[in-house]
């Protein structure tokens, strides 16, 4: 519930943003990892029900993209990962519902670590077919691409 909250006021306090700057306001970046261990993915099972992601999240002002995707997995899942490669860049306007956000999907693998939740929600492994058309914002798109190897810049 209380993740939940958390986006809905996210998403509020940025739309009283955009408004008072006449929509002139940058967008959110986020970034993300698709990690996959023999046919299944490393996902969150959100706190806030809005569905399955993948793991990450908003870049803070004084890191990279990539150490955004370093620190998010940790948090979320408790393991540290490296990043292989870059799957897409997501930047639809629709493309979360609560604020305006362009993501980069990365993908990379597990170097350590041990698996544990957060208040994000709980970390699981599942094959696309078990979470497809219950995943939160693009999510699913970013990992239709990862399956397809097609590299996204949109």
């Amino acid at each position: 519930m209380k993740e939940k909250i958390k986006g809905i006021l996210a998403g509020l306090i940025f739309r009283i943003i955009a408004l008072l700057t006449l929509g002139q306001i940058s967008p959110i970046l986020s970034a993300c990892v698709i990690i996959e261990r023999d046919g299944q993915f490393l996902l969150i099972d959100r706190a806030d029900g809005l569905g399955y992601t993948i793991p990450g999240g908003i870049v803070r002002y004084r890191e990279t993209l990539e150490q955004c995707v370093l620190r998010e997995a940790c948090e979320e899942t408790g393991y540290q990962v490296t990043i292989n490669g870059i799957v897409g860049i997501y930047s639809a306007p629709d493309r979360d519902p609560r604020l305006r956000a362009v993501s980069i999907a990365y993908r990379g693998s597990i170097v350590a670590g041990t698996e544990h939740g957060s208040g994000e929600g709980q970390p699981c492994w599942h094959t696309p077919d078990e979470v497809f058309g219950r995943m939160a914002f693009d999510c699913e798109t970013m990992l239709k691409d990862y399956l397809s190897g097609v590299q996204r810049l949109s």
